[in-house]
């Protein structure tokens, strides 16, 4: 009996050791006590069958986390993915990697220096500068960086950060996120026997909020806060009233465009610097006026659980419809003046379903894909003036599907080839920190 209560104590006192050891390497970046330790912390996650990480480590909301999928629901194998070198360069982020600049789905032209961090890979590359300086943000917490292209930190920030970033020639714009009391923190007269005030909630709500940054130094110029721009007028007020039934996240903001001159000119009274948001749980996407964060625009229930929306240069806007129908996404294309639907694409012949996230990048007057659960990027080719689902084509260039080159982890328990969720996966040119 004695044995084993020594020996209980014994190992009670190593996990303490270890604990105190992995929090002093986490909370000051002491990376070399950490490698020194992380075969003693395999060795008792074997030993006791725990996984430490899961149990304790950053991600503290299962349902966010990132997961390997089986690869059942893409398009391709090992044997057929795609290979051919790509046009420009592809600024990729995989859920179980680090974000790498590629050539062809083969070829890794640059990786970026992540030592200074712990769990690099839960980094979130949001931007890249043609001097190879990347954004960096901490997905669903706090952490906003700067890193040149060897890994130095140029600035850093504690800001919450979420999803896709914006810039102009100044500042970034990312959707940031706050916490408020329903019941207590609602204090002005306006929010009165709201949806969102008398919402029960059992924890706080989280609030969307666009926080405008200045790219140069990290500093936070202005954070506008959604449920005030929703709230300022009735006419915006009666949309979260008319169409909120997320109570703990009405105001979910998964992307955030920040307009030129010539793509505010399509909005009527729209002007440089208008910022165009996409909302998930509103099934909404709508234009905030830069001086008075008033809703200007909006677009409704044409999509469902939508991101990425993307104006183009002909008066339209494309949207990442995530929920076109069971199991099938699409790009639908909406006219900005009359708010009706001109066309859409749902890439009918093969798989194309993303059930969370979803990018558009219109690059070089060239339109493309990004299906993040597939692991997949295509670029969808149409000879006709808006997208259509009968006449325009899918060209595939990337897939997650497992690769010894670019690593992920390989085979499920039953044997399937398994792949990664793409996070970002944009092309870029012309960079200069690339010879």
């Amino acid at each position: 009996m004695i044995d084993k209560i020594s020996r209980l104590s014994f190992y009670f006192s190593i996990i303490l050791i270890i604990f105190l050891l992995g929090y002093l390497s986490h909370k000051y970046k002491a990376k070399k006590i950490f490698q020194s330790i992380e075969p003693i912390i395999s060795f008792f996650e074997l030993k006791l069958d725990i996984d430490f990480d899961e149990k304790f480590g950053e991600r503290k909301n299962d349902i966010f986390s990132f997961k390997t999928v089986k690869s059942n629901d893409t398009n391709f194998s090992l044997n057929n993915k795609p290979s051919s070198k790509f046009d420009y360069f592809l600024f990729l982020k995989l859920d179980k990697n680090t974000p790498v600049l590629m050539s062809d789905p083969n070829n890794i032209v640059w990786k970026w220096n992540l030592n200074k961090f712990r769990n690099p890979g839960k980094l979130i590359p949001y931007l890249l500068f043609n001097n190879g300086d990347i954004i960096l943000g901490r997905y669903e917490t706090k952490g906003l960086y700067r890193l040149n292209k060897d890994g130095k930190i140029i600035w850093s920030n504690e800001y919450y950060n979420h999803h896709w970033i914006s810039h102009d020639e100044k500042n970034l714009y990312v959707p940031g996120t706050i916490f408020l009391d329903n019941k207590k923190d609602l204090e002005d007269p306006i929010y009165k026997d709201s949806f969102i005030k008398n919402c029960e909630a059992s924890h706080k709500s989280r609030f969307g909020t666009v926080m405008i940054i200045n790219m140069q130094n990290g500093m936070l110029i202005e954070e506008i806060s959604l449920i005030k721009s929703f709230y300022k007028t009735d006419e915006s007020k009666n949309l979260i009233e008319k169409f909120a039934n997320n109570c703990t996240d009405t105001l979910h903001l998964n992307d955030v465009r920040v307009l030129d001159q010539d793509k505010a000119n399509y909005f009527v009274d729209g002007k440089k610097g208008d910022i165009l948001i996409s909302l998930r749980h509103l099934n909404m996407i709508a234009l905030l006026d830069k001086d008075t964060h008033e809703v200007k625009w909006f677009v409704q229930g044409k999509f469902v659980y939508q991101h990425s929306p993307r104006v183009t240069n002909r008066g339209t806007v494309m949207v990442f419809d995530n929920y076109y129908k069971p199991d099938r996404s699409r790009i639908v294309e909406i006219d900005i003046v009359s708010k009706k639907i001109v066309g859409f694409y749902s890439g009918k012949n093969e798989n194309f379903y993303s059930n969370t996230r979803g990018r558009i990048q219109l690059f070089e007057d060239r339109v493309f894909v990004q299906s993040s659960d597939q692991g997949e990027i295509f670029e969808i080719i149409c000879d006709s003036k808006f997208l259509n689902d009968k006449t325009c084509k899918s060209n595939y260039l990337f897939s997650g599907v497992f690769s010894s080159f670019y690593p992920n982890t390989g085979f499920s328990v039953d044997g399937n080839y398994t792949k990664d969720q793409i996070y970002i996966g944009d092309f870029y040119k012309d960079l200069e920190f690339i010879n």
